[in-house]
C-alpha cells in the first residue's frame, strides 16, 4: 500500500474547481461531505468514518489522539 500524508485545510468557503485554484492548488474534482452528530461521536468514540469520494476514492477519518480499533 502507498502512503500518503493526509493535507488537511480548513477554510471558510467552497470553492468549485472548476472555477479557481483550491487550497491546495488545482485538482479535478470535488465535493462537500456533510457530517452527522452522530457521525461526529462515532469519531469521538473511537470510530472511523469512511468516505466514498466520487465512486472512486475511499477516506477513512479518525480524530486525532484517539485509539482506533484497527489502526495499522
Amino acid at each position: 500500500m502507498i502512503e500518503f500524508e493526509p493535507v488537511i485545510a480548513i477554510t471558510d468557503e467552497y470553492i468549485a474547481t472548476d472555477e479557481a485554484d483550491t487550497v491546495f492548488g488545482k485538482r479535478w474534482g470535488s465535493q462537500i461531505v456533510t457530517v452527522t452528530p452522530e457521525q461526529l461521536d462515532a469519531l469521538q468514540q473511537g470510530r472511523y468514518l469512511v468516505v466514498d469520494v466520487q465512486n472512486e476514492y475511499v477516506v477513512y477519518l479518525k480524530t486525532a489522539g484517539k485509539e482506533n480499533n484497527h489502526d495499522a
